[in-house]
C-alpha cells in the first residue's frame, strides 16, 4: 500500500515534517510518495486578505498522483491554512481515500482541523503514522491509535498521547532522496518527478561571506537541518510552548548526538554535491552544553568543512561557544531581540536584559573579520505595546555594534499561542474575518505603516547616521508623526525602500557577478592547497 504525503511549503522545500515521516515509514518497509507544493507570497505581501490559489492544472495533477494510494497525509503550519483548505477539499471530493492531517496547526487546533479531514495527528507523528498505515494495510480499526483524533459518525474520538521520542538518534535522517518525490516546477508549470537539478533549484540561498568581503552577503545553496527538537525558551508568540504543554512531565528539549549530526552532513556532502553551506535550523542551536558545542566544532571542522549558519538567543551566546563555532566555519548568526521594553519582555516572557543583548552582540562583533554581519530580529506592531515601548527597543537597536542586518517582524498571534488566546480575550481578534486578516492572510515580515516602524527600518542600515535616528525618535516627534492618518504614506516609504534595495542588489549582481565567481574559484584553490 502506498502512502502519499503532501507538503505545501515556502519556496525552499526543507519540509522537515513530511521528510522525517517519509524516512520513518521507508525505514519500516513502507511505500511512500512525497509531493512538494512550494510557493511564496512575497509578491502579495501588501495585499490585505490575500488567499493563495493553486492553478487548476496543478490540482488535477495532484489528484492523479494521489490516486491509488491507501492513505493521504498533509502536514502544514498555520500560515498555510488557506492552502490546506483548498487541498483537503479537492482531494476528498475527488478521491475516496483516508486523509490524515498533521503538523503544527493541526496539533494546536485539532478539533478545528477535523472540519477539514476525519483524522488528525497531534504531536510527533512517526510512530502514530506507522501504526495507522499498518492497520489500514491489515484492514483493522484505527480509531484507537494514540496521538490521533478521529471523527467517526459525527463524534470525535480523542486518543491519549504516546510518549515523546527521547532518543533522536534512533530516527532516520530527513528523506532527501529522489525516488517517488514530486515537486512543482515553476518553469514547466507542472508537478515533475524530483531530479537532482530540481532539488538544487529548490534549495534556499543563505548568506555568508567568502574571503574578506564582510561588508556584503554572498549567498550560497544551503542545506537546512535540525539537530534538536524543542526550545529552551517558552515565548508567548511561539507555538513551541503549546507543543511542549501537550507533554507535561516529559523532557521536551531533546538533542541528537554530535556523531549523528556529523553522519547526516557527511551523507549530504556525498549525495548533494551542489550544497555549499549548512543551515542548522534549530530554534536555538546554542541550547547545547558548551562541551558539546566545542566537540561539534572540532568534528565539523575536520569532517565537513563547509560554511554554516545558526540561530541563537542572547542568553546562550558566550565567547567560548562562538570562538569554537567560528573556528569550525560558522559564518552567520541570527539572534532574537524581539523587544527590550519592560512591557514587551513581560508579555513575550523573554526577560532578557538590554545588557545581555548588547554583550552577546559584542561577542559576535569580535568576529566580523570572519563572519557576515549578524541578523537581529525585532517584533513590531504589538497592540499591547505603546509607542514609547517601541521607541525603547529602537534605542537598543541603535546601540548594537555595526554592521548588522535587522529583520523586522509584524506580530502575528498564531493559533495555540498564549498571545492568540489573549488577543481573543481582549477583543483584538473577534471574528473569523479578524483571524484571516491578522493571522492567516498576514505577511509576517510586512510591518504596518507607522512612523516608528520607518525609524526601525532606518536603524537597520549600517551606514545610516544614528544621530539622525535618535533625533527623529524624540518623544515630541513620535507624538506628532506616529499617527494612523499617515499610515499609507509610511507604508509607501517602506515599499519604496524595499524596491530600492532590490534594484541595488540587481546592479551589484551585474557588476560583481564575474568578480564573485573569481573570488569563489580562488577560495577553492586556497582550500585545496592548504
Amino acid at each position: 500500500m502506498r502512502t502519499t504525503l503532501i507538503a505545501p511549503t515556502p519556496p525552499d522545500v526543507a519540509a522537515f515534517g513530511v521528510r522525517t515521516l517519509s524516512a520513518y515509514l521507508k525505514k519500516h518497509g513502507k511505500d511512500v510518495r512525497v509531493i512538494f507544493l512550494p510557493g511564496g507570497v512575497e509578491s502579495f505581501k501588501y495585499q490585505e486578505g490575500f488567499r493563495y490559489k493553486y492553478e487548476d492544472a496543478i490540482i488535477e495533477q495532484l489528484i492523479e498522483l494521489c490516486r491509488g494510494s491507501g492513505l493521504l497525509g498533509l502536514s502544514f503550519m498555520s500560515n498555510y491554512l488557506d492552502r490546506a483548505m483548498q487541498l483537503t477539499s479537492v482531494l476528498q471530493e475527488a478521491l475516496d481515500i483516508p486523509l490524515v492531517l498533521g503538523g503544527v496547526h493541526p496539533t494546536v487546533m485539532p478539533e478545528e482541523s477535523l472540519q477539514l479531514a476525519d483524522i488528525v495527528c497531534v504531536g510527533e507523528g512517526e510512530e502514530a503514522l506507522l501504526e495507522l498505515v499498518t492497520k489500514i494495510e491489515a484492514g483493522e480499526d484505527f480509531t484507537g491509535i494514540k496521538n490521533l483524533y478521529v471523527k467517526r459518525d459525527g463524534e470525535i474520538i480523542r486518543n491519549l498521547k504516546r510518549p515523546l521520542v527521547q532518543d533522536l538518534d534512533s530516527l532516520p535522517f530527513f528523506d532527501f532522496g529522489l525516488d517517488e518525490h514530486y515537486i512543482y516546477d515553476n518553469t514547466t508549470g507542472r508537478l515533475e518527478p524530483m531530479t537532482l537539478d530540481l532539488l538544487e533549484r529548490s534549495f534556499p540561498m543563505e548568506p555568508h561571506i567568502e574571503g574578506s568581503f564582510n561588508d556584503s552577503y554572498t549567498r550560497t545553496k544551503s542545506y537546512k537541518t535540525m539537530t534538536t527538537r524543542g526550545c529552551p525558551h517558552h515565548c508567548t508568540f511561539c507555538a513551541e510552548k503549546a507543543l511542549a504543554d501537550i507533554y507535561p512531565g516529559e523532557k521536551y528539549l531533546r538533542r541528537r548526538s554530535v556523531p549523528n549530526v556529523i553522519e547526516e552532513l557527511l551523507w549530504v556532502k556525498e549525495n548533494l554535491p551542489f550544497v555549499e553551506s549548512i543551515f542548522l535550523f534549530d530554534d536555538v542551536f546554542l541550547a547545547r552544553p558548551t562541551p558539546e558545542i566545542v566537540e561539534f566544532g572540532k568534528q565539523y571542522k575536520e569532517k565537513i568543512g563547509m560554511p554554516f549558519h545558526i540561530q541563537a538567543s542572547p542568553s546562550t551566546v558566550t565567547d567560548e561557544r562562538i570562538d569554537a563555532l567560528v573556528d569550525a566555519g560558522m559564518v552567520f548568526v541570527e539572534m532574537g531581540i524581539q523587544s527590550t521594553s519592560q512591557n514587551g519582555k513581560e508579555l513575550y516572557k523573554r526577560k532578557t536584559s538590554e545588557r545581555t543583548i548588547l554583550k552577546a552582540a559584542d561577542v559576535l562583533a569580535k568576529h566580523l573579520d570572519r563572519i557576515s554581519p549578524p541578523c537581529y530580529h525585532v517584533i513590531l506592531d504589538n497592540p499591547w505595546e505603546s509607542p514609547e515601548d517601541t521607541a525603547e527597543t529602537l534605542r537598543t537597536v541603535t546601540k548594537l555594534p555595526r554592521p548588522f542586518w535587522l529583520k523586522r517582524a509584524s506580530l502575528v498571534c498564531f493559533p495555540g499561542t498564549e498571545l492568540y488566546y489573549k488577543a481573543k480575550a481582549d477583543g483584538i481578534i473577534k471574528t473569523e474575518e479578524d483571524e484571516w486578516r491578522e493571522i492567516y492572510a498576514k505577511h509576517l515580515h510586512t510591518p504596518k505603516g507607522t512612523y516608528l516602524n520607518i525609524l526601525m527600518y532606518l536603524a537597520g542600515f549600517s551606514y545610516f547616521p544614528r544621530w539622525i535616528v535618535n533625533l527623529l525618535a524624540h518623544e515630541r516627534l513620535i507624538s506628532l508623526l506616529n499617527r494612523g492618518a499617515l499610515s499609507e504614506f509610511y507604508l509607501a516609504l517602506n515599499r519604496l525602500g524595499e524596491m530600492l534595495i532590490v534594484v541595488n542588489k540587481g546592479i551589484k549582481s551585474v557588476f560583481r557577478g564575474d568578480f564573485d565567481r573569481i573570488a569563489r574559484y580562488v577560495s577553492k584553490l586556497r582550500s585545496k592547497t592548504a
